[in-house]
């Protein structure tokens, strides 16, 4: 009997096959090009073998908050706002030079019409990246800043985020939605209390028994 996994993992590669098969346009973004802008109609999606990626949102306040940079492999940007007609809801840039393919809209419609194997990979994708977001957004919510900037640290010295982050401390703030001047703040509470350490301008674990341990306590 076939599962969730094997069915998405099946419709994962009918998906590949047909975006190779396809002999799609391919089109090269260089470093701070846009894939994607915030509020802009999608006409088309782009499909990345790897990459690697900003991602950000900008309030109508003009405040902004970045989800950070990420790491991508075979990855399709534009889904999300394909299945529910809407406009873009991020920005996403290029953080190095990377190639897509572009996938017109009709295109798509057609590659998931021919097996619904293919909407249960999207699904999964998408659900996996959900759980994911609300992970995030609950520790926001309901942890202090310097919980969730340890925890970031931690996580991506464990290996359970990429070990990306922005070299301005600016950027960094405003993947927490803070100010430059809070966020070197509490970075310096976590430095006197020998949790972390800062080699360059990157922030790294100290001690990493001592860093679970105020976690738990937080």
């Amino acid at each position: 009997m076939n599962t969730v996994n094997s069915l998405a993992l099946q419709g994962f590669e009918i998906f590949r096959h047909e975006i190779e098969r396809q002999h799609l346009k391919s089109k090269t973004f260089q470093p701070h090009d846009y894939l994607l802008h915030q509020g802009q109609e999608i006409l088309e999606l782009f499909w990345v073998d790897s990459g690697q990626f900003t991602i950000g949102y900008t309030a109508n306040n003009g405040r902004n908050y970045s989800l950070g940079r990420n790491l991508v492999d075979k990855h399709l940007f534009g889904e999300v706002e394909y299945l529910t007609s809407s406009p873009c809801q991020f920005n996403i840039q290029a953080s190095e030079i990377v190639t897509a393919k572009v996938l017109p809209i009709k295109v798509m419609t057609a590659i998931l019409q021919l097996d619904s194997k293919v909407g249960i990979w999207m699904s999964q994708a998408l659900s996996s990246r959900y759980q994911t977001g609300m992970t995030m957004t609950m520790n926001r919510f309901l942890h202090p800043l310097i919980y969730n900037i340890a925890w970031d640290i931690q996580q991506r010295c464990i290996g359970a985020r990429p070990a990306v982050n922005f070299s301005h401390v600016y950027k960094e703030a405003e993947r927490f939605g803070c100010s430059e001047r809070v966020y070197s703040r509490v970075v310096n509470q976590l430095l006197d209390m020998d949790l972390i350490k800062k080699i360059g301008n990157q922030l790294h674990v100290k001690d990493l028994p001592k860093l679970a341990k105020f976690l738990e306590m937080k």
